[in-house]
């Protein structure tokens, strides 16, 4: 059992990385990029997903094998507090908040690992989503990131020929995704925001025929 993890502490996203690509974590679970975007989805989600909910998906059906209980503390720690560092981050400075992107040096800048994270924290709850994809003014926050999946044949995500940019475009986005997705994912954030804090509407209730005479 954890006790009182330190959540304000810096936080040692090599570290963690460096666990993620190691033997004791299950072969398939998520990489440190794939990692953050699927926990920026988590955050911006339209519902509320506890930590018991999403903290076993990063594993993908595997289980890791802490060499003991500190180092168990110290990975569930910091993926909990790169959790909290983005919701307080897209809440008091949204432009505080960059995405980590994987980068290598022949191959250059990759988001796809990011937003296929981001993807699966959609899928935790997918109908709760529907109302950013039907709103013509917020709904368009999630192109870059579908967009961006597409390009990577893990996210089976087929695009037709008029939901593609083109070709000089999409190599701009591909080479510098981090600020677009940045903005989105604070729009996405404000945007359900507002839908929990307004209330619905109601009708008044009609008098009755006695008191309208």
């Amino acid at each position: 059992m954890l006790h009182a993890i330190p959540l304000d502490e810096p936080i040692d996203l090599a570290a963690l990385g460096d666990f993620l690509a190691s033997d004791r974590a299950p072969p398939d679970c998520m990489q440190l990029a794939e990692l953050d975007g699927f926990l920026a989805g988590i955050v911006v989600s339209p519902e509320t997903i506890l930590p018991s909910q999403w903290l076993p998906e990063i594993w993908h059906e595997g289980e890791p094998e802490f060499a003991d209980l500190d180092q168990m503390s110290a990975i569930i720690g910091t993926l909990l507090k790169r959790y909290n560092q983005i919701i307080q981050q897209l809440d008091a400075d949204p432009g505080a908040y960059r995405p980590l992107i994987a980068t290598g040096d022949a191959a250059g800048t990759d988001a796809s690992d990011w937003t296929l994270g981001f993807l699966d924290a959609m899928a935790l709850c997918q109908d709760s989503w529907l109302p950013l994809l039907r709103d013509s003014m917020a709904g368009p926050l999630l192109s870059p990131i579908m967009l961006i999946a597409s390009t990577t044949e893990r996210a089976n995500l087929p695009l037709e020929k008029d939901e593609r940019l083109p070709d000089a475009e999409m190599a701009k986005l591909l080479a510098d995704p981090a600020p677009l997705l940045a903005m989105c994912v604070a729009g996405m954030r404000v945007f359900f925001r507002s839908r929990r804090r307004t209330p619905p509407r109601t009708r008044k209730a009609a008098k009755p025929a006695s008191a309208r005479r």
